[in-house]
């Protein structure tokens, strides 16, 4: 018989490994933000930002790169729960 509740069946069905990646993205993240706060406040050694940061850092200085990490994060939290709830359906 066919069985109506497979993930395979189900419209915008998500997997485990989507909810992982997306706690993957918030931790980093929050984890770069707070990483880059600290170098920013010089509590950390040199700042060497990569090639992707040099960009963002030059047009919106520092504390628009640390909000950008910090979007990063809610976006990666927001998915997780979204991807977690549709799951438990």
């Amino acid at each position: 018989m066919n069985n109506q509740h497979t993930p395979e069946n189900r419209p915008g069905a998500s997997s485990w490994s989507q909810v992982l990646w997306a706690v993957a993205l918030a931790i980093v993240g929050f984890g770069f933000a707070v990483y880059r706060y600290l170098q920013f406040s010089e509590a950390a050694s040199g700042i060497r930002l990569s090639r992707l940061e040099r960009p963002l850092y030059r047009l919106a200085g520092k504390w628009g790169l640390i909000t950008v990490f910090i979007l990063m994060g809610l976006m990666g939290a927001y998915y997780a729960v979204k991807y977690y709830r549709t799951l438990r359906k």
